[in-house]
């Protein structure tokens, strides 16, 4: 397994501490959702009619969590690792590695939220809305496209501390 650059419980840089408290979001919005789907079941038990437009919520909320969730997920090194042919080198080589892939890995994120920027501008003029609640989409296409660029954030500070630890 590639080497940290720091302990992560050290880490008490601004960066981290904002992924830990969006990841803290995405956590009381995943409760959230799970109160929906069980106030939706006992509607549907109880009354024989479902929350109207439950599953809308449900998917919303789910790819935000989702969202919440990866910028501390990079901060602590908890994307999967394939470390076969690196394990053998220096810890120094393997930190330059990793950042190198942490940088493409932010210029990836970073084409997905350009492409979500124009997603929501779109979903804007176009007033695109959900179909039974009709809920407009583009505020939580807006909210996931910031927390994508959250992201592109987080992996080039990792990318910065690793090459910083091992020079």
């Amino acid at each position: 397994m590639s080497m940290q650059a720091e302990p992560v419980a050290a880490d008490r840089s601004p960066v981290r501490l904002a992924a830990t408290l969006v990841a803290f979001v995405g956590g009381l919005l995943s409760f959230g959702i799970a109160v929906l789907v069980t106030v939706s079941v006992l509607m549907r038990w109880l009354l024989g009619m479902p929350l109207p437009g439950d599953f809308e919520y449900v998917q919303m909320g789910t790819a935000l969590v989702v969202f919440c969730c990866l910028p501390l997920c990079q901060i602590d090194r908890g994307n999967i690792i394939v470390d076969t042919f690196t394990s053998r080198l220096s810890p120094r080589a393997q930190g330059a590695i990793d950042a190198l892939w942490d940088v493409v890995y932010a210029i990836v994120i970073g084409v997905i939220s350009w492409s979500m920027v124009q997603g929501v501008i779109d979903a804007f003029r176009t007033g695109e809305s959900t179909m039974v609640s009709q809920v407009p989409l583009w505020p939580a296409l807006l909210v996931s496209t910031a927390l994508l660029i959250f992201l592109v954030l987080a992996a080039l500070y990792t990318a910065q501390r690793l090459l910083r630890s091992r020079s």
